[in-house]
């Protein structure tokens, strides 16, 4: 069963243009033929503006927000302040100014709480809006959906990324696909490893991803497609709030003292 009308292939796209997305109508369309709000970052953008994660993504989009460009702080009953951003980088974004945006991969929903890595992506498609409930998501603020890497059938690629800065961060991606039987079974192999740098020490965020995809052709018009990604993380963020005095508001109370017994009854 041929299902054309349902697949999308990155290897059409040219530099930052795509002509086609699933993101509309869940079938094959035309991007200029679609009466909502998407748009499709191809590989090549990416590429070009070092994007690593979906803020990088959200920083070069209309009606996007990344952590970077928005506060989302509280305060809880205790008077602490709560930085909501820091606490939960992979989904502090806003799409149209409401909320964060629902996320999906091959256009299944998935954690939002697992950063988006340009390491493993061909494309991102934003699809701004009510427009996302046709994938079943239903957010008034919209849908990423990630279209990751596939195991090429027809020809080898071979990527090595190396990249730091000056806070002393570093990261580096290497990315394999292999044809092993040309037009039958290919093989590919992503991986990450990302140690962010800060100015305030000793302060952490190290991300290892390994990603490994099969595609296997059995017959002409049959694809079958299979993949596993292994995700960890140590994290240890900078304290984005200043020192704040709870002892001389303690000192004015009169020094008091809890009493459990007492809290029971």
């Amino acid at each position: 069963v041929q299902l054309n009308p349902f697949e999308v292939k990155s290897g059409e796209d040219r530099g930052y243009y795509a002509s086609n997305t699933l993101a509309g109508t869940r079938m094959n369309s035309k991007i200029e033929d679609l009466a909502a709000s998407i748009t499709v970052v191809t590989k090549q953008q990416l590429t070009d503006t070092a994007a690593i994660d979906i803020n990088d993504i959200f920083l070069y989009e209309a009606n996007t927000m990344g952590a970077s460009q928005f506060s989302d702080y509280s305060i809880d009953r205790t008077g602490t302040l709560i930085d909501g951003n820091q606490d939960n980088a992979a989904s502090a974004n806003r799409v149209r100014g409401t909320t964060a945006a629902n996320t999906a991969r091959g256009n299944f929903a998935t954690n939002s709480r697992i950063p988006i890595d340009a390491y493993n992506i061909e494309s991102v498609e934003i699809s701004r809006g009510s427009n996302s409930t046709l994938f079943g998501l239903g957010n008034p603020s919209g849908t990423v959906n990630i279209n990751t890497g596939r195991a090429n059938l027809t020809r080898e690629s071979s990527t090595v990324t190396i990249r730091g800065d000056d806070w002393g961060g570093y990261r580096g991606s290497i990315d394999l696909s292999r044809p092993i039987i040309r037009d039958k079974l290919a093989v590919r192999f992503s991986a990450v490893y990302d140690d962010k740098g800060f100015i305030r020490k000793p302060s952490t965020d190290i991300s290892r991803r390994q990603t490994g995809t099969v595609s296997y052709r059995p017959f002409k018009n049959t694809t079958i497609r299979g993949s596993y990604e292994h995700y960890s993380q140590e994290r240890r963020p900078p304290n984005t709030q200043t020192p704040r005095d709870f002892v001389t508001q303690w000192i004015a109370a009169g020094k008091p003292t809890w009493d459990p017994i007492r809290r029971q009854s």
